[in-house]
C-alpha cells in the first residue's frame, strides 16, 4: 500500500484565526509520488529562504500576512504518513526550528486542533504563503496545484493568487 500525503487546501475564504488564516477546506490526498504536488512542493521550498528573508522580522517573528505549511507526522491518519496544515503566526527560534499555532483543523494529528501550539523544523515546511497588498496570494505553490485541480471551485484564478508566486521585489 501506498502511503499518501494529506493536504488541507486552504485558500478560498479567510477566517480562523488572527493571522490570515484559511478557511476549513474540504482535504485531498495525493500519492507521495504525485509529479505535480512534489514539484511544488520543490519550487516552495527552493524559495523559502527567500520568503523567509522578507517574512520575519528582527526578533524572528512571521508578519501577520505570512503562513507557512508543515508536514507533520500523522498519528491516526489510516495510511497516511504526513498531513500538510497551514501554520500561522509562526517564529523562527536561535536553533533554527520553529514554533507556531495551526491556522487549520487538522484531520489526523491526534488530540491537535487549529489554533494549538506545535514545534517544527525548517526541513517541515512545505509551502509558504504571504498577503500581496492586492489581497491576492504569493507563494502557495501546493494550492496552486489544488486550484488547477479544482480545489477552488469557479473562483478565477486572478482572485486567489498573484500571477507570479514570488514578488518581483524580492529578486
Amino acid at each position: 500500500m501506498r502511503l499518501k500525503h494529506l493536504l488541507i487546501p486552504a485558500l478560498l475564504a479567510t477566517a480562523t484565526l488572527a493571522a490570515p488564516a484559511f478557511a476549513q477546506d474540504p482535504i485531498i490526498n495525493y500519492e507521495t509520488d504525485d509529479a505535480q504536488m512534489n514539484a511544488a512542493i520543490a519550487k516552495a521550498r527552493a524559495t523559502l529562504p527567500l520568503f523567509l528573508a522578507n517574512a520575519l522580522d528582527a526578533d524572528g517573528n512571521g508578519v501577520d500576512v505570512a503562513l507557512i505549511k508543515v508536514g507533520f507526522p500523522t498519528t491516526n491518519g489510516g495510511g497516511m504518513d504526513v498531513e500538510h496544515v497551514w501554520v500561522s503566526p509562526f517564529a523562527r527560534r536561535d536553533d533554527g526550528s520553529f514554533t507556531g499555532l495551526l491556522a487549520n483543523e487538522p484531520a489526523a494529528l491526534g488530540d491537535l486542533k487549529a489554533g494549538d501550539p506545535v514545534e517544527f523544523t525548517v526541513e517541515m515546511i512545505t509551502d509558504w504563503h504571504m498577503t500581496a497588498p492586492s489581497g491576492l496570494y504569493w507563494g502557495s505553490y501546493t494550492s496552486r496545484v489544488m486550484y488547477d485541480q479544482g480545489a477552488f471551485g469557479d473562483t478565477p484564478f486572478d482572485q486567489i493568487f498573484e500571477t507570479e508566486p514570488v514578488p518581483q521585489a524580492w529578486n
